[in-house]
């Protein structure tokens, strides 16, 4: 029985995400045995045909042919139904794994108090993106690995991590159960199943040495024109659930958090180099991100300003 379940929902866009990410996986491979889930969402191109003839080539590739699309929850619960590891990983189909994800996910899990855990990431919403400038998908894994050398051990806890590239035990899955359909093709199920994780009295983890990329828009494949009318009823969706009104926090106040714990990390002698590296990456996302409004800007730059004169005092 494999100690690792990949789960992968497709939809359409096969050359551009599906196949990237299989041979990113395969090639890669992984300390322990792992078997991949594909759930295909009633593809009308040429991704069935694509994934029979990878079962026939690759033996720990498991398919499932759904003949509606059940959606990004819909899709990740027929793969868990079906997965046998006790390491669950759920991957959206526009990424690009690197070496050692499964083992540095799969190694912060060993902490049963995690419930679940992520890599940072070119493109994500909230402090696992780290800033890269590459204008190609090499470039910007190049750009990972340098992150990752400079962040061996590092992790953050976080409020939400991002769905792109998430895993969990299975002993957490079956306590806090499967993601939620009534979020139909997406949006919002993610938010959901991080607060459900962490009610049930988990932590959120980030491993800073894990870089995954993400293409960003994949999973949804042609459905990007009804986009904003989904986030805003299933965010409705989200907040009538709860009872209360829904308000994520911002990826740059994230971003501030996470330097200010780097800031109790440092010595006498200020920040280390690797320490320094990443400071200066999240001040450059935090910039690429500021606030449009005046007083927002205000109050953010001033809480910025304090920041960068504390880390000038310390180095």
């Amino acid at each position: 029985m494999p100690e690792t379940s990949i789960i992968i929902v497709s939809h359409n866009g096969l050359r551009q995400t599906t196949a990237l990410c299989l041979e990113s996986i395969f090639t890669i491979g992984a300390a322990s045995d792992f078997e991949v889930i594909v759930v295909d969402n009633n593809s009308s191109d040429e991704t069935p045909a694509y994934l029979r003839a990878g079962m026939e080539r690759e033996p720990r590739l498991r398919c499932i042919f759904n003949k509606s699309n059940r959606g990004f929850a819909g899709g990740n619960n027929d793969g868990l139904k079906i997965a046998s590891g006790e390491v669950l990983i759920l991957l959206n189909s526009d990424c690009i794994v690197t070496k050692n994800w499964i083992e540095g996910l799969s190694a912060l899990l060993q902490d049963p108090v995690i419930g679940l855990a992520g890599p940072v990431s070119n493109s994500v919403g909230n402090e696992q993106r780290i800033f890269t400038g590459g204008t190609t998908t090499e470039e910007i894994i190049e750009e990972g690995f340098t992150w990752v050398s400079n962040s061996r051990g590092g992790r953050f806890e976080t409020e939400k991590l991002g769905f792109f590239c998430v895993a969990l035990r299975r002993d957490v899955l079956d306590r806090v159960g499967m993601l939620d359909e009534n979020f139909g093709l997406g949006f919002y199920e993610d938010d959901d199943y991080c607060m459900r994780v962490r009610q049930a009295g988990y932590k959120l983890i980030c491993a800073e040495d894990v870089f995954v990329y993400h293409r960003g828009g994949g999973s949804f494949g042609e459905l990007a024109q009804g986009t904003r009318k989904m986030m805003k009823e299933n965010r409705r969706k989200l907040e009538t659930k709860y009872s209360c009104r829904f308000e994520g926090p911002h990826p740059r106040q994230g971003h501030l958090r996470v330097i200010e714990g780097y800031l109790g990390q440092a010595t006498d002698d200020g920040p280390s180099p690797q320490l320094q590296y990443k400071i200066s990456n999240r001040l450059r996302a935090i910039e690429s991100q500021m606030p449009r409004g005046i007083f927002k800007r205000w109050a953010f730059c001033r809480r910025l300003g304090s920041l960068k004169k504390r880390l000038a005092e310390i180095r």
